[in-house]
């Protein structure tokens, strides 16, 4: 996968963690992500733990986002966890964490994780995470996470914080 940016309002420091997410997704909206167009939700609960965000592709592919101001390692346990249920997954970071986090490519690597940074200048990968081609661990769980992207589209509905409400948000 080709790395990439895209020019947007997101601002650097974030204030908060949800405020990272919050400006990642604005980005993902977008559509010139290095994912391009993605349906999303936030906080999808999958029973073993909560995933900051999840995303479909326009190739049926589900990515996870652990977002941290800078505790990448907790995020690395976090993202790999989402491994369990989906193709790949992210830890997602402000610049200055990532850089420091991205003198550990073996924990990303042993992981089989991504990381990612963002500011101003967009999303960009940091480390490309592989794509796990196998069967999830998980494949119940990585079927109900289509299953709740399909009934939403099938519906019409927006996806906010793992749950469904308006219009299907598509990023």
């Amino acid at each position: 996968m080709q790395q990439q940016t895209h020019n947007s309002s997101c601002q650097e420091p974030f204030s908060s963690e949800a405020d990272l997410v919050q400006n990642f997704l604005e980005l993902l909206k977008v559509g010139e992500s290095p994912w391009g167009n993605v349906e999303t939700t936030t906080e999808w609960d999958y029973r073993n733990g909560i995933t900051d965000v999840l995303v479909r592709t326009n190739q049926g592919h589900l990515v996870a986002f652990e977002a941290k101001l800078t505790d990448w390692r907790r995020a690395t346990h976090q993202a790999y966890k989402n491994t369990t249920f989906t193709r790949s997954a992210y830890v997602v970071m402000p610049p200055s964490a990532a850089q420091r986090a991205s003198t550990h490519p073996e924990i990303f690597q042993r992981y089989r994780i991504g990381l990612c940074s963002i500011d101003n200048n967009g999303v960009k990968i940091v480390i490309e995470a592989p794509d796990l081609e196998d069967e999830p661990l998980i494949p119940w769980m990585h079927r109900k996470a289509h299953l709740f992207f399909d009934e939403a589209a099938e519906c019409g509905l927006t996806i906010a914080n793992g749950h469904r409400n308006g219009n299907m948000q598509t990023a």
